[in-house]
């Protein structure tokens, strides 16, 4: 069990060892066939050099050489691994979402026929919502670092969906949304006159 669990996580090095292996045995097969050439003969040839330091340092060079091509090899058959949208358009989203949700309830606090103290509850409550969300974009702490984007800032798919159906993206101020403008919308500061 612990020698295939240690050959799965070191497959690429398994794979250059049989890759340089292959190579090894196809010239010294090819040296045999055609020239007659076995490993005595090798050992002898190697004998009869007097300058053993240069001729091993060759042969690592060749080496080297052959690694750095079955490596490039190999890259390209690792599968990449699968990256998800990039981050701008994902805060993006994020941000349309939460900006619709509070256009959403400030429409609500509006057209709704209760009395005013439940209608601003709401609406308070909606603004704190807006607020503890929009903070996500600035603040991070170390758990929220370790998590993916989406995970992070996360869209509820229905709701929205309502919302798009509803024709909150329409509103000029969710099409030209910044994130300087959600930035100051959280602090409550005053936004610059369109």
């Amino acid at each position: 069990m612990f020698g295939i669990l240690n050959l799965r996580l070191h497959h690429v090095a398994l794979a250059e060892v049989s890759m340089i292996s292959i190579c090894l045995v196809g010239i010294l097969h090819y040296g045999h066939g055609i020239h007659g050439c076995d490993l005595l003969y090798w050992r002898q040839m190697l004998a009869r050099l007097k300058d053993k330091p240069m001729a091993i340092m060759l042969l690592i060079g060749v080496l080297k050489l052959l690694m750095i091509l079955i490596r490039t090899l190999l890259s390209y058959t690792e599968v990449p691994q699968e990256i998800g949208p990039p981050i701008s358009i994902v805060k993006r989203r994020y941000r349309r979402f939460i900006v619709m949700r509070l256009l959403a309830a400030h429409k609500k606090f509006l057209r709704d026929k209760r009395q005013i103290q439940q209608r601003h509850s709401d609406l308070l409550q909606a603004i704190h919502l807006f607020r503890k969300d929009g903070r996500r974009l600035y603040e991070c702490t170390a758990d929220q670092l370790s998590q993916s984007i989406q995970q992070l800032l996360p869209a509820e798919e229905q709701q929205e969906l309502d919302l798009l159906q509803l024709g909150y993206d329409r509103y000029k101020c969710v099409s030209q949304l910044r994130e300087m403008d959600i930035y100051k919308l959280v602090l409550a500061l005053a936004l610059p006159k369109l």
